[in-house]
């Protein structure tokens, strides 16, 4: 086992002994995706991953992760925008057809996001980052401007890895760094912090304003790429 993850572990473990938080969240963390044919495993496998690194600060060990679909109208806002809220980290897996006007799924979850970062960030901790963008496919620049400066993980070379049940040092190194990103922002909060409550007078927007937002996006994303082709990362996973 590395010295890192010896580290990790201790420090979970003084956590659970030393701490023990009345806890106003229901989940660990929010995994927004958009389905794609094939994906599916991956997706549940590499949940799991982020479970668990999850737990070990949160000491939550459920993961909002919606596997069969909602039906458009009330019940899916309703669970959508009160799971968000009811969750420490905010976690999108970008895909190319991640923000898509023929699919608001995944655009609802984003803005919803964004707006309760923004509300964390005004009210509680402005160092706290909700949105912890991970790439599966595509580039950084295809977010949104408003979170296109964060430290996206990019994972698309994990993913025959994670397929296969086997470990890498690469896969132990997405574990650490996520840990340590969970980790950092865990401890910025108070132990009585309600995301539910801190953000319950945020407006819905309509279908018409999540598709004007996507156009938006996408026109940024445009003028972005065109200003910053892409370029081989050493570090990708």
């Amino acid at each position: 086992m590395s010295k890192q993850k010896n580290m990790r572990n201790t420090e979970h473990e003084k956590r659970n002994v030393q701490e023990t938080r009345v806890s106003n969240f229901q989940y660990s963390s929010f995994i927004s995706y958009r389905r794609n044919d094939g994906d599916e495993v991956f997706m549940k496998k590499f949940k799991d991953i982020i479970a668990s690194e999850a737990f070990k600060v949160t000491n939550i060990k459920n993961v909002f992760f919606d596997e069969n679909s909602i039906q458009w109208g009330n019940e899916f806002d309703e669970k959508i925008y009160d799971g968000i809220v009811a969750c420490y980290f905010f976690i999108p897996f970008y895909h190319n057809t991640y923000l898509h006007e023929d699919n608001l799924w995944c655009a609802k979850e984003l803005y919803r996001a964004i707006e309760v970062e923004k509300k964390i960030r005004d009210n509680h901790e402005k160092g706290y980052c909700f949105i912890l963008p991970i790439i599966y496919r595509g580039s950084a620049s295809a977010f949104p401007t408003c979170i296109g400066n964060k430290n996206a993980k990019e994972i698309k070379l994990l993913r025959h890895i994670v397929l296969s049940n086997k470990s890498s040092a690469a896969l132990e190194q997405f574990k650490d760094d996520i840990y340590e990103i969970f980790l950092q922002n865990f401890k910025l909060l108070t132990a009585d912090v309600s995301f539910t409550e801190l953000c319950a007078d945020i407006p819905i927007p309509t279908d018409d304003e999540i598709k004007a937002w996507i156009r938006e996006q996408k026109e940024q994303q445009r003028v972005t790429e065109s200003n910053n082709p892409p370029r081989m990362k050493k570090n990708e996973y």
